[in-house]
């Protein structure tokens, strides 16, 4: 038998088969808590939040986009799954997309005063969408055309193309028919 010193217990057994040592009670170590998984539905600023991990920009509505120039956040409604980090954020309103901020992440703040053409209006607490407030573009005149009424509200998502064209996205699938891609937008 091969058995190191140290495998025998104090009553001169080998430490695994000893019934002596095997009846006393076992010192039990705690398991460390698990680190609190990310979640894309927080319900609470305590609460980490997944993030952003798609390939995709977004456009959202507003009542008026130059309300949110230079602001550092942007109301979400659920969290953008298909965001990109990095990615655009359009502001649209009922024809065009009309101004644009790049996305970091996802956050929870305790109180969201958005800007309203009477003032601000008290959204709560909740998910917001941390922009980089050096980025805002204003000006922007690129036109839905056909796709304008099926984008009243909620996000909508996008592709900005190299060339500065706009591929738009439903149910994860490319919109392409003629009339409903908008090439070469005016941007500066």
């Amino acid at each position: 038998m091969n058995t190191a010193a140290s495998d025998f217990c104090e009553h001169e057994e080998v430490r695994a088969a000893c019934l002596e040592c095997l009846a006393q009670p076992q010192k039990v170590t705690p398991q460390p808590l698990a680190a609190p998984r990310a979640t894309k539905t927080p319900t609470s600023e305590n609460d980490k939040i997944s993030p952003l991990g798609g390939d995709l920009d977004i456009s959202m509505p507003v009542e008026d986009s130059s309300l949110w120039i230079d602001a550092e956040w942007l109301p979400a409604h659920a969290f953008p799954h298909y965001l990109r980090r990095s990615g655009w954020v359009y502001l649209r309103n009922a024809t065009c997309l009309t101004t644009r901020v790049k996305a970091s992440k996802v956050i929870w703040v305790e109180e969201r005063k958005c800007p309203s053409i009477d003032g601000f209006d008290d959204a709560g607490p909740g998910m917001v969408i941390k922009v980089n407030p050096k980025t805002w573009e204003a000006g922007l005149d690129i036109p839905l055309g056909e796709l304008a009424d099926s984008q009243a509200s909620g996000y909508r998502y996008l592709r900005t193309n190299p060339d500065g064209s706009i591929t738009h996205y439903r149910g994860g699938r490319a919109i392409t028919e003629t009339g409903e891609y908008v090439t070469r937008p005016n941007l500066q």
